[in-house]
């Protein structure tokens, strides 16, 4: 069925009944734009061009810090594929013994890396650095006698035993082997049509299995309830909504949440839709790599994870892309994230990366747990033939209390991102207004750039290491949100954002502000600023938005105080004076996220601030 003796292979998708083989030439490319993309139908139909193994380093192309070993961009130039049903394909595999000769262990000790967890809660998080991060931990083992064959065999025991995954998948590329189950779509496109998958939230099943069902309902609806798990999973819709804005012109839209049951654990998720005409190879760049597997925001997450990762990642938590043409001749890609997978040196040696997603509410013992738990499936496949595991939650699924659980997770969200936005472009209040926002190192301008497009503003996002004021003209300036300290003077971003104010304030030009830009502003003004005493990363709180209850997001370690009135200034302010939103006779600032999934009615927030400012 296969020549070992060449690159080859094997892919079982959302636990088809059959498995797509792929066979070809491996070649070594420095960027992904040097992946081959053919055009037109194919006389045989539905034709797969290549599969491509994404190193987490490449992320560099978009000018994100990544450490970078020997790993490079791996790239099968399909030139034959079939589709085979799982039995048969199974039935038709080489006999080989996998001998496992050490471990599997993971490296340091569980206590390292409590000590990590707790210093990026503290020291990144706690320092305003971002809302969240993911730390990997790195296990390694050796197999005797490994080969083609061996990989073969580790497949056939994850397709037997593991379940509910997105690709239970095999590259080889004539010397390693890529062995995986890997349960997150990461990117898909097909006609266009634009799908993100973001999962958050584990529940671990060990000792799920000995309840009765009313102990397994219970302890569901314990993991559904649990605010770190349901914030977790808010903070990273967030995150990949960032990347939707930015791939597909109209945003995207959440479908969900939804539950997704393994054979070791199950993960909350939503599915985010959207539509694009873009290359599929510069919406898979542009989408480097999900908040999921790095943190958010993204750019600076990568910061965090060079800082406290002193190993490269290798191809932990980027993706393989499988791109082709579809019937009709048009481009599709499907592109799970490259996790919980086995990467097999020729001479046996083994190493599985895993992660935790690390909140402000972590607790070290727990994300210890997670890994292992997170590990449990791909390293039962090395010990020995892994009993399977049996299914606990289907009964669940449709169960009413566990439904009406998941959706009151909407109940308090914005609207705005679970409807298609239909508007056309130019069309909306602000029709004839031009905005140039300041792009402070998060994506969140994306999200805020899509209401004011939505709204029917022409906006244009510029990073701040080349905004010019005086190039913009008479656009309004948005200061927009970012990673940082904003009392670090010396900061040169925090600088740049300091002088354009200065100069908006001074001319009494119409701007906004948020979050970073918004507590710069407020030193601007001589406010007073300060650490939270309470951090709120990923918050949702209901406040006093200038005499109306508005239930808005926020992802902030600092914040301006309003310690007394001021002339000229209103407040909406926390009742020990923390500033949540301010406005002038020209401008305002908003500390929370008017964008953000946890803002509810956040497009007519910015409608009302931006035609305020304008005077509209």
């Amino acid at each position: 069925m296969l020549d070992l003796s060449k690159p080859f292979a094997v892919i079982q998708k959302e636990d088809q009944h059959q498995v797509l083989i792929l066979e070809g030439p491996v070649r070594r490319l420095e960027r992904l734009e040097q992946i081959p993309r053919r055009s037109g139908k194919d006389p045989a139909g539905r034709r797969y061009d290549t599969l491509s193994l994404v190193p987490f380093s490449q992320i560099r192309e978009k000018g994100f810090e990544a450490r970078r070993g020997d790993e490079e961009l791996l790239c099968m130039e399909i030139q034959g594929q079939r589709e085979v049903p799982v039995g048969e394909f199974l039935a038709a595999l080489p006999k080989a013994e996998v001998s496992l000769v050490s471990g599997p262990d993971f490296e340091g000790s569980e206590e390292a890396y409590r000590d990590v967890v707790a210093s990026v809660i503290r020291d990144e998080i706690g320092e305003g650095e971002g809302a969240n991060f993911v730390v990997q931990r790195t296990c390694r083992a050796r197999l005797g006698g490994f080969g083609p064959a061996v990989a073969l065999n580790l497949l056939r025991r994850l397709i037997q035993t593991d379940y509910g995954t997105y690709w239970k998948y095999l590259f080889f590329d004539g010397s390693r082997a890529f062995v995986g189950s890997t349960p997150e779509k990461h990117l898909s496109v097909d006609k266009g049509r634009v799908v993100m998958n973001p999962i958050s939230g584990t529940l671990r099943k060990a000792g799920l299995e000995s309840l009765a069902p009313s102990g397994v309902r219970r302890r569901l609806l314990e993991f559904l309830r649990d605010p770190k798990e349901i914030n977790e999973l808010f903070m990273v819709v967030d995150e990949e909504l960032k990347m939707m804005s930015k791939m597909c012109e109209r945003g995207g839209m959440i479908i969900g949440p939804l539950l997704r049951e393994m054979s070791r654990l199950a993960h909350s998720e939503y599915l985010l839709v959207g539509s694009s005409g873009r290359d599929v190879v510069d919406l898979l760049r542009d989408s480097m790599f999900a908040a999921t597997v790095t943190g958010s925001p993204v750019e600076n997450a990568c910061r965090v994870i060079a800082k406290h990762e002193p190993q490269p990642r290798r191809y932990y938590a980027s993706s393989i892309a499988l791109i082709g043409r579809d019937e009709d001749g048009e481009p599709f890609l499907d592109s799970p994230i490259l996790i919980r997978s086995l990467e097999i040196a020729p001479d046996g040696g083994v190493q599985l990366r895993v992660g935790a997603t690390l909140v402000r509410d972590s607790v070290p013992e727990e994300e210890v747990r997670e890994t292992v738990a997170k590990a449990a499936a791909t390293l039962a496949s090395l010990k020995g033939e892994p009993a399977p595991q049996p299914r606990l939650l289907d009964g669940l699924l449709r169960d009413a209390l566990v439904i009406e659980c998941l959706y009151e997770r909407n109940q308090r969200l914005s609207t705005f991102w679970f409807l298609k936005q239909e508007r056309a472009p130019g069309d909306g209040p602000l029709k004839g207004l031009r905005f140039a926002l300041i792009d402070n190192e998060d994506d969140f301008l994306s999200m805020f750039g899509h209401l004011l497009a939505h709204l029917g503003a022409e906006t244009e996002v510029i990073p701040w290491r080349r905004f010019d004021l005086a190039a913009v003209g008479d656009a309004v300036v948005v200061a927009g949100p970012g990673p940082g300290n904003p009392s670090a003077v010396d900061d040169p971003k925090m600088a740049l954002n300091g002088r354009v104010l200065d100069r908006l304030l001074e001319a009494r030009r119409p701007f906004l502000a948020v979050c970073l830009g918004h507590q710069i502003l407020c030193r601007r003004l001589g406010l007073r600023l300060g650490k939270k005493r309470e951090l709120t990363q990923g918050v949702q709180k209901r406040i006093d938005y200038f005499g109306r209850p508005e239930d808005v997001g926020f992802y902030n370690t600092f914040c301006g105080f309003a310690d007394e009135p001021r002339p000229g200034l209103e407040f909406s302010a926390s009742p020990d004076g923390e500033i949540h939103a301010l406005r002038g006779p020209h401008f305002a600032g908003f500390q929370f996220h008017p964008e953000s999934i946890l803002t509810t009615h956040g497009l007519a927030i910015v409608e009302e601030a931006a035609r305020r400012v304008t005077g509209r």
